[in-house]
């Protein structure tokens, strides 16, 4: 995770206050419409967005290329890639209404039984480190998680435009979920989970050059180590969880993937890789069980070990096939 805020550009403050302004003008818009209705309106703009962007269109369906390999055909993953952009502008509609949502409304939306999972560790008072992935709806999630009562602080990168982020800040913590800025934030990290804290902090993310290469998908990828080291440091546990969409376009179930809990270790560094695998291996699981729901658009494999080659066909080489990539 990187520790200083990058250095940016100065902003033009009229752009900032015009973009702020239509940002809540869409939110209280979306939320405003009859819920059978917004479904509606969230899949058209979706279904624009994949239409008109071929830009991130290429770019996703690269990165299912790199995933899926031949696990897909791509006929398959064409109509994952139209499925996701539908996914994007359904998950718009319902961030725009989780304001409304209170805890004896929001789990008539979502199915929350595995935050018994949740409850089972955090008894354990170690703490506990939720690692969501940006898969389903992972706004949904950190809000509805607060909503059942428990105390989530999550570490997000604030928004460039500062409008823009005060307003966001103040929407997503209604529920009483704490957002941290990333920077400068790990020995803060460190205190809150030995006082038995509840982190949130994802890692399937390109890590840039500072991250820990690991397996993803069967090919190297730079991971943010973060979550990692501060297991091993702190013996917290680690939950992989998302918050995914059901068939029915509505309602969503909570999955937890994983459960890590603290082993000893010789070598530090060692120990954190092989967490980081156990997480990269989890948050696979949930894709391929939710395909069309993860952050797709995100380049995941840019950064690149130093000397690599290609494979033949241009794409990260496979060093740690599955048989579903192979198409077995």
């Amino acid at each position: 995770m990187q520790t200083n805020a990058p250095t940016r550009k100065p902003r033009n403050v009229t752009v900032d206050r015009l973009a702020h302004a239509l940002v809540r003008l869409i939110v209280v818009s979306l939320a405003s419409l009859p819920a059978g209705f917004g479904r509606s309106v969230g899949r058209f703009i979706g279904s624009m967005i994949w239409r008109i962007d071929k830009r991130h269109r290429k770019q996703v369906l690269l990165n299912m290329d790199i995933a899926f390999r031949k696990g897909k055909s791509q006929s398959e993953k064409d109509n994952l890639c139209k499925k996701y952009f539908e996914h994007v502008g359904l998950s718009l509609v319902e961030i725009a209404k989780m304001g409304h949502l209170t805890r004896e409304t929001v789990t008539d939306l979502c199915d929350v039984s595995e935050l018994k999972q949740f409850e089972t560790v955090i008894a354990k008072g170690k703490g506990v480190l939720i690692v969501p992935a940006h898969h389903g709806n992972w706004e949904l999630c950190g809000y509805a998680v607060s909503l059942m009562g428990f105390a989530l602080k999550s570490v997000a990168r604030p928004l460039d435009n500062p409008y823009l982020n005060e307003y966001l800040m103040e929407y997503r913590q209604r529920s009483g979920h704490v957002i941290i800025e990333k920077w400068k934030v790990l020995w803060k990290l460190k205190k809150m989970l030995d006082k038995g804290d509840v982190i949130s902090m994802s890692v399937d993310q390109n890590g840039g050059i500072g991250g820990e290469f690991v397996p993803f998908f069967g090919s190297i990828a730079s991971t943010v180590a973060s979550p990692a080291d501060l297991h091993v440091i702190t013996k917290t546990p680690i939950i992989v969880a998302t918050l995914n969409r059901k068939a029915d376009g509505l309602h969503h179930v909570l999955r937890v993937w994983d459960v890590i809990e603290h082993e000893p270790y010789t070598d530090q560094k060692e120990a954190s890789r092989k967490v980081l695998k156990r997480i990269n291996a989890a948050v696979e699981k949930s894709i391929w069980e939710y395909p069309e729901q993860w952050l797709w658009i995100h380049r995941r494999w840019k950064t690149r070990p130093p000397g690599e080659v290609p494979a033949a066909d241009g794409l990260p080489p496979l060093l740690y096939p599955s048989a579903r990539q192979l198409g077995n």
